[in-house]
């Protein structure tokens, strides 16, 4: 058993903590440190082929951020993302991270794109100045739009044609497309 799921399969799970601080913005550090770990639950370092879980965890994963969200003031999952990603530079590279892993789900992928902010910020490419924070911003924004691509709800609906050009014409650009910009060689 995978230790993403062995957190999330105990009752209650073990991972609620780790989802709990990761939008509890009290502490920095112990905040940082939860958004990372809620990453790596989320699959964000696995292969794609082994970044969704079994039924029962991610039901418990999505239960989890749900719950989160309605005892916050944002009330939906949405919102807490865009809480957290209008953060400092750190933590939106976190952020980036829970996203890009997050963001092959579908019940995430519609949190995600009910907020054009999100949007937004996910395929700005001059929000970001550092390398890892260009790479982690470029990695979330492919994730966003291969998971759009996939969804033939998405990506058949009409008003959402401007979320599907944004993130190709994001992803097409590529991780580096300001500093390309603004240093040509």
């Amino acid at each position: 058993m995978e230790g993403a799921q062995l957190l999330l399969s105990s009752s209650p799970p073990a991972a609620r903590h780790v989802v709990y601080f990761a939008f509890d913005r009290q502490g920095h550090g112990r905040q940082l440190a939860a958004l990372h770990a809620l990453a790596n639950i989320s699959g964000e370092t696995r292969s794609e082929n082994s970044a969704i879980l079994t039924s029962d965890t991610e039901e418990s994963l999505r239960r989890l951020i749900y719950e989160t969200a309605s005892k916050s003031s944002k009330l939906t999952p949405s919102g807490l993302f865009l809480s957290v990603i209008q953060q400092d530079p750190e933590t939106r590279l976190a952020v980036y991270r829970v996203l890009a892993g997050l963001g092959a789900r579908p019940w995430c992928l519609m949190e995600i794109c009910s907020k054009q902010e999100i949007i937004n910020l996910v395929t700005d490419a001059a929000s970001e100045t550092t390398k890892l924070g260009m790479e982690a911003r470029y990695n979330c924004c492919k994730t966003i739009h291969s998971a759009f691509n996939m969804s033939s709800k998405l990506s058949s609906d009409p008003a959402l044609g401007g979320i599907a050009a944004k993130l190709h014409e994001s992803v097409r650009l590529g991780p580096y497309q300001e500093s390309i910009k603004l240093n040509p060689q």
